[in-house]
C-alpha cells in the first residue's frame, strides 16, 4: 500500500502543471455552464436553446483563455527583457519558464483546438434549435425570421461566418502542426500559422453580433427568485431584452497589446537588422557554416542563444532559428552559425550561396533570444548530451572553456555527442582537442568529460564478422604523450578474443566479441567521407566509441560520480532521444537513487 501511495505521489508531482491546467479550464467552464443554466436572465433564451446555451457559453470562457495565453510564448522580445531583468532576482522561475515555453504553447493550443470543435457543434445545435423553437411572442429573442427557417441560412449570417472561418483556420493549425505533417510539409505548418492575424481579427468580431440575448429587468418591479413567481410576473409586463455584453476585449487586451508591441518591435528591429555572410565552409554531413557581422554595434549574444535567420531570396516570410555557435566578442565582431541542409528552405539557400555567391544574398537576423541552454554555464556540474546538429548549443560552451579555463563556472562538464558519419566528429575535433589541452596546462583535466559516438557501423560489422573468422588479427594502439600528440603506435597481434591485456588496452574496439581493427576504426562509412581522427587529433580519437551509449550504465555512472546531488541534464537532439533521456531521468530521479536528473530540452519557441 505504502508503495502505491508512494507511485501516486511521484505521478502527482510530475504532472502538477498539466492537472493545474486542467483544473483551471475545467473550473472556467463549469462556473460559465451553473451561471447560464441558473441566471434568471437567460430563461427564455434557455427554453429555447436548451443546454446548448449553456455549453457553448461555457466554451467561450475557456477558449478566450486560450486564446489570450496561447500568445504569451510567442513574445519573444518580452521574454528576452524580462529574463534580463529577472535572471538575476529569480533565475529558477524564469528558467523553468523558458524550458517549458514551447510545451505551454503546445499544451494551450490543444486545449483550444479541443474547445473550438465542442464551440462550433454546440452552436450548430443552437442553430437548430432557433429555427425550431421560434418563439412568436418574443420576437426579438430570436435569430431566425421565421419558424423552420433553414439553419444554412441561419449560418451566413456575421457571427455564423465569422465562427466558421475561426473553426476553419484552428483546424488547419492543429493539423498541420502535428508532427507527421510538419517534417514532410513544413511550409504547410509555417503559412497555416501565418493565419493568427486574421484569426485575432475574426475573434474580435464574431461576438459582436448580438445574437444571443438576455432579459433586461426592472428595478422598480421585484422578482421573486422562484421560477413560478418569475412567470407569473413576466406575464404582466412586456420583457425586455438586449444583447449578451462580450467579455473578449477584456481577455484580450493585455496579451494582444503585448504581444502587438513585441512584434511591431521585431519587424522595425529586424527590417534594420541586415547581416553580410562574410565566410561560407562546407563541413561534413551537408552541414553548412556561416559567418555573419553583427547587425548593429549593441549586438550581444550570450552562450546557448539563439536568433532568428531569413534570407529574402529564399523566402519573405520564414524566418528559421539557429544556435550562436560562435558568438560575438569586443575585439572579433562577428558570430557563426551551423545550418543542417534538409528541408527545401535549406537546401535552396545552399544553391543560392553555390550559384550567387555569399555576397549577393540578402539575409536579416532577428535576435538573440534567450534559451534553456544558457544554464549550462551557471551549473556546477552540467550534463550535455547532443546528437548531430544539436551540438550547436555547446560549441560556444567549449569555446568558453578553451578561453577561460580556470573559470568557475561550470565547474565540470559531461558532454556525450552522437553522430552518425565518423567524419562529423572534424566539426569540433580541433576545438576539442585544443580544450583538453588547455585543461591539462591549467591543471584541470577533469573539467570536461567528453565521450563521442558514431551509430553507423553497418560496414565496419560487416568486414569485423569476416575477420573474427581468423586466427590472428593486427590490433593497434595508439599511444598519447602528455602533450597531446601522437607518441608512437604499435601493432601486436591476438591469438585469443579474450586476451585480457589488449582489451584493457583497447577498451572500447572490442565489440560484440570482436576486436575492431585500425583501418575499420579510422575508415568513415561514407567512402568521399575519408577522415582519420586519432592521428590527426589523438586526444579525440580516443575517446570515440561505435554504437550507441548504454544509457543505464551511463546513468549509473553519474549516480555512482555525485551521490544524492541534483544534476541537470541539457540535451539537444531527435525526438526519439530525448524521449528517452526524459523518461530516464524521471525513472531514475524517482525510484532508484537520492540522485536527482532534471531534464532540460532545447526547444524554439
Amino acid at each position: 500500500m505504502a508503495r502505491y501511495l508512494s507511485d501516486f505521489c511521484v505521478f502527482i508531482r510530475r504532472r502538477i502543471y498539466l492537472i493545474s491546467w486542467i483544473s483551471l479550464v475545467l473550473y472556467l467552464f463549469y462556473k460559465s455552464f451553473i451561471f447560464y443554466l441558473n441566471g434568471r436572465q437567460f430563461y427564455y433564451l434557455r427554453r429555447m436553446l436548451g443546454l446548448g446555451l449553456c455549453v457553448s457559453r461555457g466554451t467561450a470562457t475557456v477558449l478566450n483563455l486560450c486564446c489570450a495565453l496561447v500568445l504569451v510564448p510567442l513574445c519573444k522580445k518580452l521574454n528576452q527583457v524580462l529574463y534580463r531583468a529577472m535572471s538575476k532576482l529569480c533565475p529558477g522561475l524564469f528558467f523553468f519558464w523558458l524550458e517549458r515555453a514551447k510545451s505551454f504553447h503546445m499544451t494551450v493550443a490543444i486545449t483550444l483546438v479541443m474547445f473550438a470543435v465542442v464551440h462550433s457543434v454546440s452552436h450548430f445545435v443552437n442553430l437548430w434549435n432557433f429555427s425550431r423553437s421560434y418563439d412568436e411572442e418574443r420576437e426579438e429573442i430570436n435569430m431566425a425570421s421565421y419558424k423552420n427557417q433553414s439553419p444554412l441560412l441561419l449560418l451566413m449570417s456575421i457571427a455564423g461566418v465569422t465562427g466558421t472561418s475561426m473553426l476553419i483556420i484552428v483546424l488547419s493549425m492543429g493539423v498541420t502542426s502535428s508532427r507527421f505533417v510538419r517534417r514532410r510539409v513544413y511550409n504547410a505548418f509555417w503559412y497555416t500559422h501565418q493565419l493568427y492575424l486574421p484569426f485575432m481579427v475574426l475573434l474580435m468580431i464574431h461576438p459582436l453580433s448580438g445574437i444571443l440575448k438576455e432579459e433586461v429587468f426592472d428595478e422598480n418591479i421585484s422578482i421573486n427568485s422562484s421560477m413560478n413567481t418569475h412567470i407569473n410576473v413576466s406575464s404582466l409586463y412586456k420583457p425586455t431584452f438586449a444583447p449578451i455584453k462580450s467579455m473578449t476585449w477584456l481577455w484580450m487586451a493585455l496579451p494582444l497589446i503585448c504581444f502587438f508591441l513585441d512584434l511591431l518591435w521585431r519587424i522595425f528591429s529586424r527590417n534594420l537588422a541586415r547581416v553580410q555572410i562574410l565566410n561560407v565552409s562546407h563541413m561534413a554531413g551537408r552541414t553548412i557554416s556561416l559567418t555573419l557581422s553583427c547587425p548593429h554595434e549593441q549586438f550581444s549574444c550570450r552562450k546557448g542563444q539563439y536568433v532568428l535567420m531569413q534570407c529574402l531570396d529564399v523566402s519573405v516570410l520564414e524566418w528559421h532559428p539557429f544556435t550562436a555557435v560562435e558568438i560575438p566578442t569586443q575585439t572579433q565582431r562577428v558570430f557563426v552559425i551551423w545550418i543542417k541542409v534538409k528541408g527545401d528552405w535549406t537546401e535552396s539557400l545552399e544553391k543560392l550561396t553555390n550559384e550567387r555567391g555569399p555576397n549577393n544574398l540578402i539575409i536579416l537576423i532577428d535576435g538573440p533570444f534567450s534559451s534553456p541552454m544558457e544554464g549550462v554555464c551557471s551549473n556546477k556540474v552540467a550534463i550535455c548530451v547532443a546528437a548531430g546538429v544539436g551540438i550547436t548549443p555547446f560549441v560556444s560552451v567549449l569555446r568558453d572553456i578553451l578561453m577561460n579555463p580556470r573559470s568557475r563556472l561550470p565547474g565540470r562538464i559531461h558532454l556525450i555527442w552522437i553522430v552518425r558519419h565518423e567524419s562529423e566528429l572534424i566539426w569540433i575535433a580541433k576545438l576539442a582537442n585544443d580544450t583538453i589541452m588547455q585543461l591539462r596546462n591549467a591543471n584541470r583535466p577533469d573539467r570536461l568529460h567528453l565521450e563521442l559516438y558514431v551509430t553507423n557501423t553497418n560496414e565496419i560489422d560487416t568486414k569485423n564478422e569476416n575477420k573474427c573468422n581468423n586466427k590472428a588479427r593486427a590490433i593497434t594502439h595508439i599511444v598519447v604523450d602528455e602533450k597531446g600528440t601522437l607518441s608512437h603506435v604499435i601493432d601486436r597481434s591476438e591469438r585469443n578474443d579474450n586476451d585480457e591485456k589488449t582489451t584493457l588496452l583497447t577498451p572500447h574496439l572490442k565489440r560484440n566479441g570482436c576486436v575492431l581493427s585500425e583501418n575499420n576504426i579510422l575508415k568513415s562509412d561514407n567512402a568521399h567521407d575519408k577522415c582519420d581522427i586519432a592521428k590527426k587529433y589523438p586526444l579525440i580519437g580516443c575517446r570515440v566509441k561505435r554504437g550507441r551509449p548504454h544509457w543505464d550504465r551511463v546513468f549509473g555512472y553519474w549516480i555512482h560520480l555525485y551521490p544524492e546531488e541534483h544534476l541537470n541534464l541539457y540535451c539537444c537532439g531527435p525526438k526519439k532521444l530525448v524521449e528517452m533521456l526524459r523518461s530516464k531521468c524521471k525513472y531514475y530521479s524517482a525510484r532508484l537513487t537520492k540522485t536527482r536528473f532534471t531534464f532540460i530540452h532545447e526547444g524554439f519557441s
